[in-house]
């Protein structure tokens, strides 16, 4: 039996990957589905909220909403983003996506199976939280 890390290890490269590849079909990185799901979930989002959201993933988010903004899926007035209509489009095409890649994810898992895998994992990692 291999060990836990690098099972660890293991399905983080393979969910890296695949979804990676989920995305790329859209034309969009990690941190641009990142910042569609925040202004989905929030009408208007300052600039600098945008980036303190996301910072532990990275230290600025500008390239992506620059970038959101010139396909016109984000618009941006006076540092304030908001979803277009064509960027909820794609945001609810990608969540489709999103969502099919979780479930592939967790297929053969019931509920009970997923919430036991994921309290163990929580406790792995509060074992290896400093004191």
């Amino acid at each position: 039996m291999r060990p836990l890390g690098y099972w660890i290890k293991e399905i983080d490269r393979r969910v890296e990957a695949e979804f990676g590849r989920v995305l790329a079909a859209e034309g969009v990185t990690r941190r641009h589905w990142q910042v569609l799901t925040t202004l989905a979930q929030r009408p208007a989002v300052a600039g600098t909220e945008l980036d303190a959201a996301l910072a532990p993933f990275a230290p600025t988010v500008r390239p992506q909403v620059d970038d959101l903004v010139d396909r016109g899926w984000a618009a941006e007035t006076a540092g304030t983003v908001t979803l277009t209509p064509a960027g909820r489009a794609a945001h609810d095409r990608l969540a489709e996506q999103v969502e099919a890649f979780r479930a592939r994810v967790t297929e053969g898992l019931s509920a009970q199976d997923y919430r036991t895998l994921i309290t163990l994992l929580e406790r792995v990692a509060g074992n290896l939280t400093p004191a």
